[in-house]
């Protein structure tokens, strides 16, 4: 029994050595190989770079480094695979990358011209392989192929499968020949500093020096100083999984509690004979620290490896999903210290009540205890109308009765159990949520296609040449621009979006200046004039809606007769190929899958973290209700001889206990399904505010309730198996004359 007190434990320790070494070897790993990289402090976007600009910027106080890029958006197209949307990093010279370096991991390097290097990640997003020949398309050039001859990784970049890209690297002959002018228009320096002020001071004198020189800076963008663009997320996440740990090991030490309170009851009159003879209260519960702190012992030395283990497959996973490289899996020194002393605080803290309780009990108490008294079983309103139940197996009452004799336990050991229920409902919950929230949120996109345009063009023709393309039902004309948010114009009479209003209305014909903002915008709180309406968009960046005015439009949404993929990748390319006869650049085509596959991407990462929650707790769960069983057991031992006694078969009295733990498993279950959906409410928008700044939508998943409950009958049946078998085994004479 204390054994498995002690795994229950070594779980909860296992968990929380895993989250703390994960977070020191994650938080190194990745800040050394991202700076490793020399990451840019600052990238400001102009025209055409020379090389006297760049050597005049190299000399500004404060810059430490600065190396001339261009970065092409275009589409990707390998085989029979259909178009992915595609960036091009322009490389000046492959062998003296110095700013945001990039490694090689296989093929050619540098590539030759007409060879593409593609990052490691963006491989599954293209669906293609070293040596394959694909078909590119950039901004203002035609369709040409290029081989893919190499491999590289660049840690800077997010995760090409979370956003569906495909990250490419080229030379500037290359550019030239897929039909771009050759030149660089971006600076990335590195400034002599990691303070964001000091870095916002170096970038204001590189402008200076760029426009003083007849060069105009259309754009700086200055990230985080120091940090890896998904180092929040990870920090975020490592704080979820932190808190868990510690969870269950707060719900190891209820099983403590169970097991000492036990212990102690069963050795009353031997504290009572200890202190006849001149032991003292702290004497006493000397003994039963010690045994607290053994068992808290015991779980940390087979916690320590677990950790170790569970800490090198979260890193793994974490390192897939953040696309960097772990080359040291060396655990601090301070890890394992602090692992060591929660291991044995929790113990002695669960211990203390009823240690200080069970040793504060007078001789006379002590001597006259035979475990009745006036609170016993029987005596009060709920015994009472539990004895008087009929119409039921007499297994099952047993049952039912004799889970509520030790009340407290009973408590402890429903609400351990309960724990995994509410995490696994919640993890179900959160989700559906997940889905219905980006359901609603594209289901008020009313169409199958954006299509965005290099030019702004005459919104008549090309609604025209589109409306013409086979399987094409309706098109509409858009506008999209804006410094810091986004401005989109619209007809007024839209039939292609229908968002959520929360104040105010939507855009009415007749509008001119009016303008309806999202959510996201709206929290901004910044000034802005003629707002008429607020509307709700989960996850959107911050937008503005106006009337279109005009006869000019960059932007398309089009509504297609069958909307299965095959129709939607066919269309693509002919309204691409509709639009270049008549001389107009499409930018990029895209579907409302396409769109919403990055969000999926990054909602598995919450869902498959409460799943294992769930499943670690229900272990923890299912071994306190072990312990209850066995201690319950321990206790009845003479009442299960005198049933041995009177004709009760080893059968009868296994599936007595048997039932015991499906009522414990079923009131689990219940509290579980009470308290699921609020939580699930509270988690979800919790995680879904830190992680993608939104809330949800929320949807209670009847599934998880049907499935926990199957779960909890198991767990339930599972943890009698031991106490049956021992009780089972138990002979009338030895469990008669037991003390």
């Amino acid at each position: 029994m204390k054994a498995i007190v002690s795994f229950a434990i070594a779980i909860g320790i296992a968990a929380f050595a895993t989250v703390l070494a994960s977070y020191a070897i994650l938080t190194r790993e990745l800040n050394q190989g991202y700076l490793a990289t020399n990451p840019a402090s600052a990238t400001l976007r102009t025209d055409a770079i020379d090389d006297a600009l760049l050597a005049a910027v190299a000399k500004t106080s404060g810059v430490r480094d600065v190396e001339a890029a261009r970065v092409v958006s275009g589409r990707i197209k390998g085989g029979a695979n259909g178009w992915r949307n595609l960036v091009l990093f322009v490389v000046k010279d492959f062998a003296s990358v110095r700013v945001g370096k990039i490694n090689p991991e296989g093929g050619a390097w540098p590539p030759a011209t007409g060879e593409i290097l593609i990052e490691r990640d963006a491989f599954q997003v293209a669906r293609v392989k070293l040596g394959d020949v694909v078909t590119v398309r950039t901004a203002n050039g035609p369709e040409r192929r290029v081989r893919v001859s190499g491999r590289v990784h660049d840690v800077g970049q997010a995760q090409a499968r979370m956003e569906n890209m495909v990250y490419a690297y080229a030379t500037l002959a290359t550019l030239e020949q897929l039909g771009e002018r050759p030149y660089f228009d971006q600076l990335k320096i590195v400034a002599d500093s990691m303070d964001k002020s000091r870095i916002e001071r170096v970038a204001g004198d590189v402008t200076k020096v760029v426009e003083s020189r007849g060069h105009k800076v259309v754009h700086t963008d200055i990230p985080p100083p120091g940090k890896h663009p998904h180092a929040d997320i990870m920090g975020l996440l490592m704080l979820m999984l932190a808190a868990f740990g510690l969870f269950v090991m707060l719900l190891s030490g209820a099983i403590v509690v169970n097991l000492l309170t036990a212990i102690m009851a069963a050795q009353i009159r031997q504290i009572g004979v200890m202190k006849a003879i001149g032991g003292t209260r702290w004497q006493i519960a000397r003994i039963y620290f010690a045994q607290a702190l053994r068992l808290g012992a015991f779980a940390i030395v087979i916690a320590i490896p677990l950790g170790i283990w569970g800490s090198r497959m979260l890193c793994r996973a974490m390192a897939v999903f953040l696309n960097f490289d772990i080359t040291s899996f060396a655990i601090p020194a301070w890890v394992f210290a602090c692992v060591v002393f929660v291991g044995l605080v929790i113990p002695l803290l669960a211990a203390a009540w009823p240690v200080w309780k069970g040793s504060g009990v007078s001789v006379r108490e002590a001597l006259c205890d035979f475990g009745i008294s006036e609170t016993s079983f029987g005596v009060s309103a709920l015994d009472r109308m539990l004895a008087g139940v009929s119409g039921v197996a007499r297994p099952i009452l047993l049952a039912i009765r004799n889970n509520f004799r030790r009340r407290a336990r009973l408590v402890l050991t429903v609400l351990t159990l309960a724990a995994g229920g509410v995490f696994f409902m919640t993890a179900l919950n959160v989700r559906a949520s997940m889905i219905h929230t980006l359901d609603r949120l594209f289901g008020t996109r009313k169409y199958d296609l954006g299509v965005s345009l290099r030019a702004d063009s005459d919104a008549g023709t090309v609604t025209r040449i589109v409306r013409g393309v086979p399987n094409v039902k309706y098109v509409e004309a858009w506008r999209i621009s804006g410094d810091p948010y986004a401005v989109i114009a619209v007809p007024p009479s839209t039939r292609l979006l229908a968002p959520g209003v929360i104040r105010g209305r939507w855009l009415q014909p007749g509008d001119v200046d009016a303008m309806v903002i999202n959510s996201a915008l709206a929290a901004k709180k910044m000034p802005l004039a003629h707002v008429v309406g607020v509307v709700r968009e989960p996850f959107a960046p911050a937008s503005a809606y106006v009337p279109l005015r005009g006869s000019v439009t960059n932007s398309l949404r089009v509504v297609l007769a069958n909307n299965d993929a095959a129709s939607i990748d066919r269309a693509k390319g002919l309204i691409e190929e509709a639009l270049a006869r008549e001389g107009i650049r499409a930018g990029s085509i895209s579907s409302k899958s396409d769109s919403r596959f990055g969000f999926d991407q990054h909602m598995v990462m919450i869902y498959v973290a409460l799943i294992i929650m769930s499943a670690l707790i229900a272990i923890v769960g299912g071994l306190g209700l072990m312990t209850t069983l066995s201690i319950n057991v321990l206790e009845r031992r003479r009442e299960l001889g005198v049933l041995r006694a009177i004709g009760a078969t080893p059968r009868t009295i296994a599936l007595m206990l048997a039932c015991e733990g499906v009522v414990v498993g079923v009131l689990s279950w219940l509290l579980a399904s009470v308290a699921a959906w609020p939580l699930s409410r509270l988690v979800g928008n919790g995680l879904l505010m830190m992680v993608l700044r939104s809330g949800l939508d929320f949807d209670f998943e009847l599934r998880g309730v049907a499935i926990w409950l199957v779960v909890c009958v198991l767990l339930g049946a599972i943890a009698s198996v031991v106490p049956s078998w021992h009780a089972s085994r138990q002979q009338v004479r030895e469990a008669l004359g037991y003390e």
